[in-house]
C-alpha cells in the first residue's frame, strides 16, 4: 500500500492547535505530580501500602508504554483520528481517577489510579502523531518546548502548593484525586476540539509496526543507541534518592534539601532551557543534537554521584534538569525527523514500547546490583552505557550524513 503524502496544516489549524495545547499544558501540569509523588505519598502514609502495591502504582506509567501497540491498533480499527482517540482515553482515565476519589478501599484506590496513569502513558504515540500533523516541521520543536514550559511551570506551582496544603491533612486526599480527575477531563475536552489535520489512521496489523526494526537500519541503530542511554539514565534516577537519603553515604541532608536537589532544581532548569532545546531541535541535525544531550546526561551522572557538598550537588541537579529538558524534546519528537509521514505513529509505538521495557527493568537491575556493588561502580557502569550510546550516535550520524534523508522520509 503506497504511503499517503503528509498533510500541511493551515495557519489557522496550527494556531488553533497551539491555543488548545497551551491550555491543555496547564491541565497536564496539574496532573504531572500525581503518579510520581502524591499518589505514592497517599498510598504509603494513609493506606500503609505494601511494597507490591507501591510497585504497581509506581510502574503504571511504564506499563502504559508497553501497551501502546494495542492502543494504536484500536485507534486504527475504530477509524478514529489520533486527537479524538486521545480525548476518549483521557475521559476514561478521568473516570478512573474520579472513581478512586470516591473509594476508601486500598486495593480499589491502587487499581483505579494505576489504570488511569497507564491509560495516559499509552496515548504518547498518538500525541506525537498529532504534533507531526498539526505543527509545521520548521517550528515543531519550539512549539512543543513552549507548551512543555507551561506544563513545567504549572507543575512546580501546583506541587509546591499541594505539598503545603496536604501536609498533616491526608484525610482530604479524595479532594486532590478529584482535582486530578478534573484535570484529565479538561484535557479530554480540549483534545476533542483539536483540528484533525491528518484524519483517521490507515488500518494495519497489531504488531505490524515492529517490522520496521528489521526493514529500517537507521531506526534499528537509533533504537539500540537509545536503549543504552535510557538504561544507563534510568538505572541512576531512583538511586539519587538512595544516595541523598541513606545514612551510609554520610551526606546528612534534610528532607527539604533532598526535595530541592531531586525535584525543584531539575524542574526549574527544565523550565528555563526547554525553549532553547526546542529551537535546537528545529535547526540542528538530530544526531548532533542527540550527542549534545547524551553528553549532558553523562556529565550530570558523574557530577552528581561524585559530589559531597550541597553546592556541587545543586550544580549537578541543575545539569540533570538541563539534560532532561533536552531529553523531553528529543524523546517526544525524534521520529518526526525521519519517519515517513504516515509511519510516525508506528515508529513512535516501537520507541515507547522499548522505553517501557527499560523503564521497568532498569530500576530493578540498579537496586539488585547495589546489594553487591558500590554506588560509585554503578555510576561508572551507567556512564559507560551513556558513552557507548554517544559513540554509536556519532557513527550513525556519519553514516546517515549531516542532513536529514531526502524524499519520502521527510515529514
Amino acid at each position: 500500500m503506497p504511503l499517503l503524502p503528509p498533510h500541511h496544516p493551515s495557519d489557522e489549524e496550527v494556531m488553533r492547535t497551539v491555543r488548545l495545547e497551551r491550555l491543555r499544558a496547564v491541565a497536564m501540569g496539574i496532573f504531572e505530580s500525581a503518579p510520581s509523588t502524591f499518589l505514592l505519598l497517599i498510598l504509603v502514609r494513609w493506606f500503609n501500602g505494601s511494597n507490591a502495591e507501591k510497585s504497581l502504582l509506581a510502574g503504571a506509567y511504564q506499563a502504559g508504554l508497553l501497551i501502546t501497540p494495542l492502543i494504536l491498533y484500536a485507534t486504527r480499527f475504530f477509524g478514529r483520528a489520533p486527537s479524538q482517540a486521545m480525548a476518549i482515553l483521557f475521559l476514561l482515565a478521568s473516570v478512573a481517577y474520579g472513581w478512586a476519589a470516591c473509594t476508601a478501599e486500598k486495593l480499589s484506590f491502587v487499581a483505579l489510579t494505576s489504570m488511569g496513569s497507564l491509560i495516559v502513558a499509552a496515548t504518547t504515540p498518538l500525541m506525537t502523531t498529532v504534533m507531526n500533523s498539526n505543527y509545521p516541521a520548521t517550528r515543531r520543536g519550539f512549539i512543543y518546548a513552549q507548551n512543555n514550559s507551561i506544563r513545567l511551570a504549572t507543575s512546580i506551582i501546583f506541587s509546591t502548593t499541594t505539598g503545603w496544603a496536604i501536609s498533616g491533612r491526608l484525610e482530604h486526599y479524595p479532594l486532590l484525586v478529584g482535582i486530578y480527575a478534573a484535570a484529565l477531563a479538561m484535557s479530554a475536552s480540549l483534545l476533542w476540539k483539536v483540528p484533525r489535520c491528518g484524519g483517521p489512521l490507515t488500518a494495519r496489523p497489531l504488531l505490524g509496526c515492529f517490522k520496521h526494526i528489521k526493514n529500517d537500519k537507521l531506526l534499528r541503530d537509533t533504537l539500540i543507541a537509545w536503549m543504552f542511554l535510557g538504561f544507563g539514565n534510568l538505572m541512576m534516577v531512583p538511586l539519587r534518592i538512595e544516595y541523598l537519603a541513606n545514612t551510609r553515604y554520610h551526606l546528612n541532608l534534610s528532607e527539604v534539601e533532598i526535595a530541592l536537589l531531586v525535584s525543584t532544581l531539575p524542574l526549574i532548569a527544565r523550565l528555563l532551557v526547554s525553549p532553547l532545546w526546542g529551537s535546537l531541535f528545529d535547526r540542528l541535525n538530530f544526531f548532533s543534537l542527540r550527542i549534545a544531550i547524551n553528553t549532558c546526561y553523562l556529565l550530570s551522572v558523574l557530577s552528581f554521584f561524585s559530589s559531597s557538598n550541597p553546592l556541587q550537588l545543586g550544580i549537578a541537579a541543575l545539569l540533570f534538569g538541563i539534560s532532561a529538558s533536552g531529553g523531553d524534546v528529543a524523546w517526544n519528537l525524534w521520529v518526526t525527523k525521519f519517519a515517513p509521514h504516515e509511519l510516525v505513529p508506528d515508529y513512535m509505538v516501537v520507541h515507547t514500547f522499548f522505553t517501557g521495557v527499560r523503564g521497568l527493568l532498569a530500576p530493578f537491575v540498579a537496586f539488585t546490583l547495589l546489594d553487591v556493588l558500590p554506588l560509585t561502580t554503578l555510576m561508572w557502569i551507567s556512564a559507560g552505557f551513556m558513552a557507548i550510546a554517544t559513540f554509536q550516535v556519532f557513527f550513525i550520524r556519519e553514516g546517515a550524513g549531516q542532513n536529514p534523508p531526502k524524499g519520502p522520509r521527510i515529514s
